[in-house]
């Protein structure tokens, strides 16, 4: 049995500096994984030369590590109150505290990828290599100057700026060094120390103590006969602590990798299969060693000069022997040209441990033999090696010496063909901070999504979003997810409703100060002249009313319609509301040089006068946008299909009642655009789940545009919803709405149209299209219901255009998940807002 800390090799820390019993000094940095997931094949290949310049440019006995760890419940919750003033916003407060024990039961988990390359030795007399063979702890912290951590500090600059930029390297510090062991102490097991990803989750320590522990290789202390530890590949590390659960951990390393290579992109990326794996904690390193070009081309001559020299000595022989030197000359011919056509390459020689932790030796076995015949699936043959399962353990740690098994279980390949391997890579989605929305389901981890859709701003994008997806499968309670969010959050939000049950103005009862509109039994007036300031009433009041009177604006009546309409004509004429500008036309058509235009505008705007009421009815208070919510009731408006909107014989055909609700409906739009996108201080958000109606007209096109590129300058926001992204999302909803959901779509046409609306590249990926059609909430039994577990699914293009699947895990509050999740039973139709206008 080996004791614990005889394999920690540092003797002192200067913040990200270590300073090992070797004398070897390595720097260690937390590295920015690139963001892959659904991306395009070309997106793929940026990130493989990203890795390619990478590896190129790491010093030999560099480490890169990939350490699974649980996510801090502190860490979640801080990120949901980020920006948000708790003492003004007691909902939200009461969701936050709700969503603690949901957070804490889905046990999330993180990677943290780590870089720890050399930067120089404490002893300028000896070779480092010699000195870590030697084992040499003849180092003094105290002899250590500023002088000299400058120095290492420099030559690490060096190497990052080589690298570049991609991976973002941040120093860790100090106290992590003491984080990584008693991880490693505690594998899996029930004391595994969650991810340190918080701020301030490790102090500023420059020292650290590492706790002492046994490693029992073979577990034998488990059983009472003697067995030999080569018949048990399992490490059981048993901490001094007599309180800390032993953790039982196995190394695995492949032995060997497909001969014929491994296809990128989908092929290489063997480390992707450690993800998902339940109740184990799965970490990997990659010890590295290059060689240059030039080297690597001297070695391969000198190879082929000893492969001549056998093949003479065995011309005579009839053996198998002669075949098998003719194959390998033959394969050091094909490596020798990569070199020879690719001088900027360089040969790199690795060895891979896969670490598997849990609490007990029969969970970390099954998941080893899990691994196993996944990797099967790849052609690699993964070996768990006995009586080395402790020098693999070390392999993990930063700074360790070096052993014997880091070069019996090390492969050789160009530095291209590494790459392809891609280790530092995601596929989280969604934002840094924000209520939590749902689960990532892609990454393996069950990592909370973010959704800041109040703090977009603030990183200069915008916040609208849209959403797509077929009759249930949860369009309209996702958005009422986030519309609860944002009025929870300080924010007000208007939402169109077109069920005829009324699901908004049902849900709109369990918020305070909201405020349920009919446009067919009006309480209110939706009068443009008495909404908008008297600058732009007019214009808006065009906007509406000629589509409305199916006019031109060039023709006689359009002239007309915009004289009166001009601030000056409105102040001339005392023109106040729609019914004062139908009483001046009736007048001037009497005493006017156009009196014919005048009075055919007068007759066309008469025959409104009593069809209209929200429009004509001057009783009736205007619109007040200041309410937290409000929601307009459309069920009962006639509006034109998509394809009446976008073919224009059908456009011209469009009926009175259609052209009505399309007026009214924009104007809905108009005055939403003109109370949120204003410096009032309070977030606004437009929802619209008729996504046509704000994209395929002139004026909806327009409020989709301003929303989309002002929306972030004014703490606003649209969102928007349809059943196919092809016809609805056009122009500013396609090109300026970054974050996209798609929910579960069975018809191949429109899953098509959505994966492509998403930024799916289908060519390359094409079990995508199953998988949003058979396996994304899909509808199982005789009732053909969606179970309650697979609820919410869904794909999710997040604002830095990462593509992803996720699972929507609605409110966590009671209250909050009952009002919208619940369908009214009764007709709401007749329901108002007595009282709640002035």
């Amino acid at each position: 049995m080996v004791f614990g800390t005889d394999l920690q090799p540092t003797t002192a820390i200067r913040g990200n500096l270590q300073f090992t019993r070797s004398g070897l000094v390595t720097a260690t940095y937390f590295m920015q994984p690139l963001s892959y997931g659904f991306r395009s094949a070309s997106d793929k290949f940026e990130v493989k030369s990203a890795h390619h310049a990478l590896v190129n440019n790491l010093p030999v006995g560099s480490l890169l590590l990939g350490i699974q760890s649980r996510l801090d419940t502190l860490d979640t919750l801080g990120k949901m109150v980020e920006g948000i003033d708790l003492s003004t916003c007691a909902d939200y407060a009461d969701e936050v505290v709700a969503a603690y024990g949901r957070i804490r039961a889905i046990e999330s988990r993180t990677r943290l990828f780590l870089l720890t390359i050399p930067v120089g030795s404490t002893n300028t007399g000896l070779n480092t290599m010699t000195r870590t063979l030697r084992g040499s702890t003849t180092f003094d912290a105290t002899t250590l100057t500023r002088a000299d951590l400058d120095k290492y500090d420099n030559t690490a600059s060096e190497v990052l700026s080589r690298i570049g930029g991609e991976f973002d390297p941040v120093p860790v510090p100090a106290a992590f060094f003491q984080w990584l062991w008693e991880h490693y102490l505690s594998r899996g097991a029930g004391n595994d120390p969650s991810a340190p990803t918080r701020p301030g989750a490790l102090d500023d320590a420059t020292a650290a103590v590492f706790r002492s522990a046994v490693l029992d290789e073979g577990a034998r202390t488990d059983s009472t006969r003697r067995l030999r530890p080569s018949f048990a590949p399992v490490l059981k590390v048993v901490q001094e602590d007599p309180e800390a659960p032993p953790s039982y951990q196995t190394l695995l390393t492949p032995r060997s990798f497909p001969y014929a290579g491994m296809h990128f992109p989908g092929g290489s990326e063997f480390l992707s299969v450690l993800e998902g794996l339940e109740d184990v904690t799965v970490d990997w390193a990659i010890r590295i060693t290059t060689t240059p070009a030039d080297t690597v081309l001297k070695n391969n001559e000198l190879s082929l000069r000893r492969l001549g020299e056998q093949m003479d000595q065995r011309d005579q022989e009839i053996s198998f022997a002669q075949s098998s030197l003719m194959s390998k000359a033959h394969m050091l011919g094909e490596y020798n040209q990569h070199f020879e056509v690719h001088p900027g390459e360089s040969e790199v020689s690795f060895t891979t441990v896969l670490a598997i932790g849990s609490p007990t030796r029969d969970i970390t076995l099954d998941a080893v033999n899990t691994l196993k015949r996944r990797y099967k699936r790849y052609q690699i043959e993964m070996t768990a090696p006995v009586g080395a399962q402790t020098d693999l353990w070390s392999l993990l740690i930063p700074g360790s010496t070096h052993r014997r098994a880091y070069d019996d279980f090390a492969h050789i390949i160009p530095s291209d063909m590494w790459a392809g391997f891609v280790p530092f890579t995601t596929h989280q989605i969604g934002d840094d901070s924000g209520p939590v929305i749902g689960v990532n389901l892609m990454s393996g981890h069950f990592e909370p999504i973010h959704f800041g859709i109040m703090e977009a701003a603030l990183h200069d994008l915008s916040a609208s979003f849209a959403v797509t997806g077929e009759l249930g499968s949860g369009k309209s309670f996702f958005l009422k997810l986030i519309a609860a969010l944002v009025h929870d959050m300080g924010g007000q939000f208007l939402a169109i409703d077109r069920s005829h049950v009324g699901e908004w103005a049902h849900f709109a009862t369990a918020i305070d100060d909201a405020i349920v509109i009919d446009l067919t039994e009006p309480t209110i007036s939706l009068d443009p002249l008495r909404m908008f300031d008297s600058a732009v009433a007019g214009e808006h009041t065009m906007d509406s009313l000629l589509p409305l009177l199916d006019v031109s604006a060039t023709s006689g009546i359009g002239t007309a319609a915009s004289t009166l309409l001009t601030p000056r004509g409105l102040n001339e004429h005392h023109i106040k509301c729609l019914l004062d500008l139908v009483l001046v036309a009736r007048t001037l058509a009497t005493d006017s040089d156009t009196a014919d235009d005048y009075r055919e505008l007068a007759q066309r705007l008469s025959s409104l006068i009593d069809r209209v009421p929200v429009l004509f009815d001057r009783t009736l208070p205007p619109l007040r946008l200041d309410a937290a919510a409000t929601v307009v009731r459309t069920h009962r408006l006639a509006l034109p299909t998509a394809e009446e909107l976008t073919t224009p014989h059908l456009y011209q055909r469009l009926p009175l009642t259609k052209r009505l609700g399309t007026a009214l409906y924009e104007l809905v739009g108009v005055a939403a655009r003109t109370a949120f996108l204003s410096d009032n201080g309070r977030f606004g958000l437009l929802v619209g789940d008729e996504a046509h109606h704000f994209t395929q007209t002139h004026v909806g096109a327009a409020v989709t545009s301003d929303f989309s590129r002002d929306g972030r300058k004014h703490l606003a926001a649209i969102a928007l919803a349809s059943h196919d992204p092809a016809s609805d999302f056009q122009g500013a909803a396609h090109n300026l709405i970054p974050t996209r959901f798609v929910f579960r779509q069975r018809d191949e046409v429109l899953a098509r149209n959505s994966l492509e609306w998403l930024g799916v590249d289908l060519n390359s990926t094409p079990y995508l299209l199953q998988i949003l059609r058979e396996e994304t909430s899909p509808p199982t039994g005789t009732g053909r219901q969606v179970l309650e577990a697979r609820r919410g699914e869904m794909f999710m293009r997040d604002a830095l255009n990462r593509i992803g699947r996720g699972k929507v895990l609605g409110p966590a509050r009671i209250d909050r998940a009952r009002a919208i999740s619940s369908t009214p039973t009764t007709n709401l139709a007749g329901r108002s807002s007595s009282g709640a206008f002035p």
